[in-house]
């Protein structure tokens, strides 16, 4: 899907022009994080419901881009509202005119033109029939309002960010305000990670690790995360821990891991969990400068190439 990543990510930089001081988008950590572990005992191999998750890993997908979009949505958000603490009004088109850019535009989707016996769907009707399933499940998540929802075929046309907490158990979520700088319980990813395209090529379970040890404070500084908090907390299972190998690899990402580990991961010394050696992460925010089709690219390559050294 490369010139579809192309071109989403040269949107947003286009829109990014907007505030070209604008270094990092902040996110409130109630998006990654249960304020409360989830109730009963979990492990990599039962890992909570995902209604017992937080917001960031219930809605992950292999093949979806609810993930994907509503980081984008934020994005868009902090970078088209001026005013810290304003509430953002979606005036953007799902299918933007010929010289506007649309929320289409800013999705990158492997979808190709199609052609059946007696019918033909190219792909911006694709992107734009994904895009309305993705604000559905947004929806349903409480992530996003659908003002229009009584307007038939238009009826995901303005639709409205929602607090990252989504879904509340005392009542129903309020409507997305830009964070004000001084807000506790937020944390920030670089804005390179939507202008150089990484939000498009990377894995929904390499994000979800991204924004849990962003929200530790992995830009400034190393954070390690016991495998309780993990699950418990963030909702992130073994598959989405091990992401982190990838995003080394890439560049965005340094791993230290405990020297009492050997190579295969076991714990030299290992007597039970209270012994248990941790790796740290520490986020590499100079490698999101780098554009990411050609990382990821040289990255498979080279995994590729160690395969073969190793077969």
């Amino acid at each position: 899907m490369k010139a579809s990543a192309t071109k989403a990510t040269h949107n947003m930089a286009v829109l990014a022009e907007a505030k070209p001081k604008l270094n990092s988008v902040v996110i409130r950590r109630r998006f990654v994080r249960r304020a409360q572990p989830a109730p009963g005992d979990h492990s990599d191999r039962s890992l909570p419901s995902r209604s017992l998750r937080p917001p960031s890993t219930r809605i992950v997908s292999p093949r979806g881009a609810a993930l994907r979009f509503y980081l984008t949505a934020l994005f868009e958000a902090q970078v088209s509202v001026a005013k810290l603490g304003a509430r953002p009004l979606n005036k953007r088109l799902l299918r933007g005119t010929h010289n506007e850019i649309g929320w289409v535009d800013l999705l990158a989707s492997p979808a190709r033109h199609s052609r059946g016996t007696n019918t033909y769907m190219d792909v911006a009707a694709k992107k734009r029939r994904q895009i309305h399933e993705t604000l559905s499940r947004l929806n349903q998540e409480e992530l996003v309002a659908l003002p229009n929802s009584n307007a038939g075929s238009n009826k995901y046309e303005g639709f409205l960010l929602m607090d990252e907490g989504g879904v509340r158990e005392q009542g129903e979520n309020e409507l997305y305000q830009i964070p004000k700088t001084a807000e506790k319980d937020t944390f920030q990813l670089p804005v390179s990670i939507f202008t150089q395209g990484w939000v498009h090529y990377l894995e929904d379970t390499e994000l979800a690790f991204l924004l849990m040890i962003a929200s530790l404070g992995a830009i400034s500084e190393e954070v390690k995360i016991p495998g309780e908090t993990r699950l418990r907390h963030y909702g992130v299972g073994r598959d989405a821990y091990e992401a982190h190998i990838m995003l080394n690899r890439l560049g965005l990402l340094e791993v230290r891991p405990d020297p009492s580990r050997y190579e295969d991961g076991k714990i030299q010394g290992y007597s039970g969990h209270s012994d248990e050696r941790l790796h740290s992460f520490k986020l590499l925010p100079a490698g999101f400068e780098s554009p990411a089709n050609e990382a990821v690219m040289t990255a498979i390559a080279e995994a590729l190439d160690d395969i073969g050294d190793n077969a």
